[in-house]
């Protein structure tokens, strides 16, 4: 029989929140005091809960659909399926969790597929974020 991580309401509860639009009290809630969000474009993540709400509600509203699709549980992690839109780039992508012992969101690491439009993704929000635009290079290039 498998046994499930605790805390599935966490991500439940976070999913219901983007869903209907990002509120600030609602997703203070939910994640850890010294929560770290690992995003894909750096190797530094978005540290502290001030911090990660402002970049979750930024992003979504920058977004012409942010949908978080099915939560997915494991033996020690949940995960959430989401779709991303921002301008023309749209990705599929795993938000992958680890709750404390309160069960509060501790850490995210966000996965999404496909590169080009992770790459065209990037480029539409490189400058809120303070990156220079990604360019996608093949071997035709």
């Amino acid at each position: 029989m498998t046994t499930f991580a605790p805390h599935r309401d966490t991500l439940e509860s976070f999913a219901d929140c983007i869903n209907g639009g990002p509120d600030k009290d609602t997703l203070t809630g939910l994640l850890a005091e010294n929560v770290r969000l690992y995003g894909p474009f750096g190797d530094e993540p978005v540290t502290g809960r001030e911090a990660a709400v402002e970049t979750i509600k930024t992003v979504n509203g920058l977004s012409s659909d942010d949908t978080y699709l099915e939560v997915l549980s494991g033996e020690t992690h949940h995960a959430a399926h989401f779709r991303l839109q921002v301008g023309d780039a749209a990705v599929n992508g795993i938000f992958f969790v680890l709750l404390d012992a309160d069960g509060k969101i501790a850490e995210v690491s966000i996965f999404y597929r496909t590169v080009p439009a992770g790459v065209a993704l990037q480029r539409n929000l490189a400058e809120l974020i303070g990156m220079q635009p990604w360019e996608l290079c093949t071997n035709g290039e």
